[in-house]
């Protein structure tokens, strides 16, 4: 009798799981390496930004707007600001004087964000500016070219929250303490440092020659690791402490003391910090990567610190220089006090009393000589 075919008995179970489960390990290892190798492939990251806004002040008042329709006019804007110090480097009344040259014909509406108690035109303004409450507004017609210029005095204690140096005199010593370091979360990672390097070089060509430098990247190969950034805006120092001891400095996160008495005459201007990339060492793409995000940081610390009012124009370039000098603190006017209605009343009776007991006095005399 013949069995009817049974595939069993030519294709036994066990052979086709032997055969499957080769076929598996045959194609696991080209999947694996095909998933490391996509797993290290560079990843493009966004480097911090140059222009990037570290902390709410300076500018001042949230800094400087435009509302002109359909013009961009063009800016630049220097500012000066005197610090007034008492004996002990608190200081007591700030002033600033900015001055807005307008390009571009056409209307203009700006807003200068400021905490100003009272502001006027300088030397040399071609309109005067309106106060408001926290800003000073300029309107009018700009025929091709303009000069806009105020004088302000702010209100010091908003105003030296943005101040780039802190004066301490104590003991014959004068300590200068740049208070602009902040601390700023950023990231570390293994990158390709060919392109950085070529970042970093074009970085430095623009801080040379005064142009605002673009944002850049960078490619990771590994991943993200979160990092502290120390951002400190450089700060150039110079005149007199004492009435004589030349000061020529340049300021970073550490504090500088100098011996001299409680005069104070210095100039401070913060400067780019172009020279850390002059002196960019050869480095793996990692140290490469904290140096650049380092200087990055610190040039948008500059830049805000350059920036103390504000520029209507968000493109355009800004100088601020700050004045320190000591002062004498201005003595409050006294008052002499109103007598009161009561002490009134009561010199009044004193008088009558006094008046009354003379004519007394006067009549006992006139008696006794009748």
């Amino acid at each position: 009798m013949q069995v009817a075919h049974q595939g069993d008995h030519h294709d036994p179970p066990g052979l086709r799981h032997v055969l499957l489960l080769a076929v598996a390990l045959i194609a696991a290892p080209p999947a694996a390496a095909a998933t490391s190798r996509y797993a290290a492939l560079p990843s493009p990251v966004a480097l911090p930004s140059p222009v990037a806004q570290l902390s709410l002040s300076p500018p001042l008042s949230g800094g400087a707007t435009s509302s002109a329709e359909r013009v961009r006019h063009r800016i630049t804007a220097a500012t000066s600001v005197r610090v007034s110090l008492d004996r002990a480097g608190r200081p007591f009344a700030v002033q600033a004087t900015q001055r807005l040259d307008v390009r571009v014909q056409g209307d203009y509406f700006f807003t200068i964000g400021a905490p100003a108690r009272t502001a006027r035109a300088a030397p040399g303004s071609e309109a005067s500016p309106g106060l408001r409450v926290s800003s000073i507004v300029w309107a009018g017609f700009d025929p091709g070219r303009r000069t806009l210029a105020a004088t302000i005095e702010l209100e010091p204690r908003r105003a030296g929250g943005g101040l780039p140096l802190r004066v301490e005199i104590a003991h014959g010593h004068v300590t200068l303490v740049n208070a602009t370091t902040i601390t700023v979360r950023g990231f570390t990672a293994a990158v390709e440092p060919g392109p950085l390097a070529r970042y970093a070089r074009q970085l430095g060509r623009d801080l040379g020659a005064g142009r605002t430098p673009a944002s850049g990247g960078v490619l990771a190969t590994s991943k993200l690791k979160a990092a502290s950034f120390t951002a400190v805006a450089l700060l150039h120092v110079t005149g007199t402490v004492g009435g004589g001891r030349r000061v020529d400095l340049l300021l970073g996160a550490e504090p500088a003391t100098v011996p001299g008495g409680r005069t104070i005459r210095l100039t401070v201007e913060p400067v780019s910090p172009s020279r850390l990339l002059r002196a960019m060492p050869v480095a793996s793409g990692r140290r490469l990567l904290r140096r650049v995000t380092s200087v990055l940081l610190d040039l948008a610390r500059e830049r805000q610190y350059d920036t103390y009012l504000g520029n209507p124009d968000p493109v355009g370039r800004n100088e601020t220089t700050y004045l320190y000098r000591t002062a004498a603190r201005p003595v409050p006017a006294v008052t002499p006090a109103a007598p009161t209605a009561r002490r009134s009343s009561l010199s009044r009776s004193l008088v009558l009393v006094g008046g009354l007991c003379a004519a007394v006095a006067f009549g006992l005399v006139a008696w006794s000589r009748s």
